[in-house]
């Protein structure tokens, strides 16, 4: 397992189970367990002191748990049990234990089906999210997904809003860990489109990053950096993020830099993981970020550094007998040392690592042997089953033959009449498309004109006005060096001059923008390049341009001239009205289709009507979109800024 690997295994963590908080109030709710109180405020004490305990005593946390389950049984409190459970689930799965956080689980939803409480759907969507990431560290994948699916589709179905993008992002996650690409894309993309929905920067962040993490698991390291430099435009925004959300955007970075060789970047955004890990009490998420940095440091050959580093994360690894965390890390060393030139200790932990895999291995066939068993019994339980159901099936069968002649006819006539309708309704169809076609035609004739026009007025201006007025420039210039005039009239020469070259250079400024040379030169990247240096050169916005798998993609001069406007009239409708002091440009190849997102810091505005009532600017925007059969996706309200996303289908 490599480094980019070792990464990824502890995503579904800090996605999946909720940091404790550290607080000094643990004697006050002791004092407050000594009062009389009913049995339910009890229970819940109970459990606050044992989450409270988390951070500062693990073996009384665990003991008050125990504590307050057993309370929560004796008075037979379902809901309130499990919550004890569930809440104990957490905390095995942070300390490391993921089979006991899958035990806790599961008798938590067991009481939970015992219980009427309004809030039991919530609580199982958490259960179930927990479940997922301690399939996920066992290495069942299967049940991971499982469970994963079961968490999205009861947030969904419940309303929480606030949870579904992080359960989509785990979904994301686990698709990607089985280089499954294509599913971790569009459950990664869902998460996004949630977000801007919601117009959550925290999530808009989540999603930002989660998509970089499956870049560069894909290894397309420059568009992951990308993506991590998207994400921080949002993570600086300092919308309280919580410090698992955090950690997590450090390590993805830290990774994504290590792999395109900013080694110093990585150790850095390491270090801080490993002490947002430390300061809640994250066992895995700890170690974890150790070995990252130890193997750092190996590959800046600072050799002392990486062997203390590691050092300090086998120990922690030892306490919790994670065999495939051993694996990495003996192998962590082992490179190590002979990367060092120490030998003899290289050997020994290649030994060790031979052996931890070969633990590995054991337990997986004998896993798999004990699945087969199982299904094995099943299936000779359903062959049974089906047996005598055939039997009852072929009594029946006669019976069913004598009245099914009279339904087959009635079945017969039903179909004739529906194909009937069905071929009157696609021939509409037909014609509906053939009116679209013409209309379509006769915008892509009236958009074509328009820029032949342009490209026309572009080439009078600058090769016919721009030469004339140059040459009158010079001719004045001549005429200087042989006219004797008075102190006022050369300043009046002077300034008429600087008229003339101010017009010369906004005429030239004008036809570029009717035509722009690099457009047709260089293509629509170059060319939207150029435009916003020119704009952050102006200081009206500053604007961040991002351009992602472009650099072989080409595109036909119809579509990239269409695209360019498109752009151009966001740009100048941020500028005009929006207020805003930022924006951000990006234009990306994926999957074959060309995405274009410009989204920007101002006031917003109700989209609502901007359909309705929107001027000529937003239906130049839609005539063009529609032109290249794109889809347009607008999300902005008052004092909440815009986002555009746009997507074409472009060969």
């Amino acid at each position: 397992m490599n480094q980019k690997r070792l990464l990824f295994l502890l995503l579904i963590l800090f996605l999946g189970v909720e940091a404790k908080p550290q607080t000094p109030q643990i004697d006050t709710v002791i004092n407050l367990l000594k009062k009389e109180m009913p049995d339910t405020s009890r229970a819940f004490n109970m459990r606050k002191l044992a989450t409270l305990l988390e951070t500062v005593d693990t073996a009384r946390a665990r003991t008050a748990y125990r504590e307050a389950i057993d309370f929560a049984k004796t008075k037979k409190l379902n809901f309130e049990t499990a919550e004890a459970y569930s809440e104990l689930s957490s905390f095995n799965q942070a300390q490391g234990k993921y089979q006991e956080a899958k035990l806790s689980g599961d008798s938590a939803l067991l009481y939970l089906e015992k219980s009427d409480d309004e809030r039991v759907s919530l609580r199982k969507a958490q259960i179930y999210g927990t479940l997922a990431g301690s399939y996920r560290f066992m290495n069942n994948f299967e049940k991971a997904v499982e469970y994963q699916i079961r968490q999205t589709e009861l947030y969904e179905k419940v309303g929480n809003t606030g949870n579904i993008v992080k359960s989509y992002l785990n979904l994301a996650i686990l698709f990607s860990e089985l280089q499954n690409h294509e599913k971790q894309e569009e459950y990664a993309r869902k998460g996004l489109a949630y977000a801007r929905s919601m117009k959550s920067d925290r999530d808009i962040f989540l999603s930002y990053y989660i998509i970089a993490y499956g870049l560069s698991d894909a290894d397309k390291y420059e568009e992951a950096t990308k993506y991590v430099d998207s994400a921080k435009l949002y993570y600086e925004k300092g919308h309280d993020l919580d410090p698992d959300m955090a950690f997590g955007y450090h390590l993805v970075a830290g990774g994504v830099y290590s792999n395109v060789g900013r080694y110093e970047e990585a150790y850095d955004e390491f270090k801080i993981a490993y002490e947002f890990a430390d300061a809640n009490g994250l066992t895995f998420s700890k170690y974890q970020s150790l070995m990252q940095m130890g193997n750092i440091r190996r590959l800046q050959k600072r050799f002392a550094e990486a062997e203390k580093i590691l050092l300090d994360a086998s120990s922690a690894v030892e306490q919790t007998g994670e065999l495939t965390q051993k694996s990495v890390l003996w192998e962590d060393l082992y490179k190590l040392y002979k990367d060092w030139g120490k030998y003899e200790k290289a050997l020994n932990y290649h030994e060790m690592l031979k052996e931890v895999e070969d633990s590995i291995s054991n337990k997986e066939i004998h896993e798999v042997t004990a699945d087969l068993e199982k299904k094995y019994e099943t299936e000779k339980k359903e062959g049974t089953i089906q047996l005598q159901k055939a039997e009852i099936r072929q009594r029946k069968t006669m019976n069913y033959l004598f009245g099914g002649g009279a339904g087959a006819l009635a079945v017969i006539l039903l179909l004739t009449y529906r194909t009937y309708h069905q071929k009157q309704r696609l021939q509409k169809q037909h014609i509906i498309e053939l009116e679209k076609e013409q209309q379509l035609n006769a915008a892509q004739a009236v958009l074509k004109g328009e820029e032949q026009e342009r490209a026309r007025l572009a080439k009078d201006l600058h090769d016919g006005l721009s030469g004339m007025l140059s040459g009158i420039k010079y001719s004045l210039q001549d005429m200087k060096g042989n006219l004797i005039m008075t102190e006022e009239n050369r300043q009046a020469f002077e300034r008429s001059m600087d008229m003339l070259d101010s017009s010369i250079q906004e005429m030239r400024r004008v036809a570029h923008n009717m035509m722009p040379e690099a457009l047709v030169r260089y293509g629509l990247d170059a060319a939207l390049k150029d435009y916003i240096a020119e704009i952050n050169k102006s200081g009206m916005v500053k604007v961040v341009y991002q351009s992602m798998g472009m650099e072989k993609r080409e595109i036909e001069k119809s579509p990239a001239i269409a695209i360019y406007r498109i752009v151009q009239e966001l740009l100048n409708n941020v500028i005009k009205h929006a207020q805003a002091t930022e924006a951000l440009v990006q234009l990306f190849n994926e999957n074959g289709k060309l995405v274009v997102n410009v989204e920007d810091n101002g006031r917003g505005f109700d989209t609502k009507l901007s359909e309705e009532k929107g001027g000529m600017g937003w239906r130049n925007i839609r005539s063009r979109v529609e032109l290249l059969n794109g889809k347009i996706d607008l999300q902005s309200s008052p004092q909440s800024g815009t986002a555009v996303n746009l997507e074409f289908n472009i060969t």
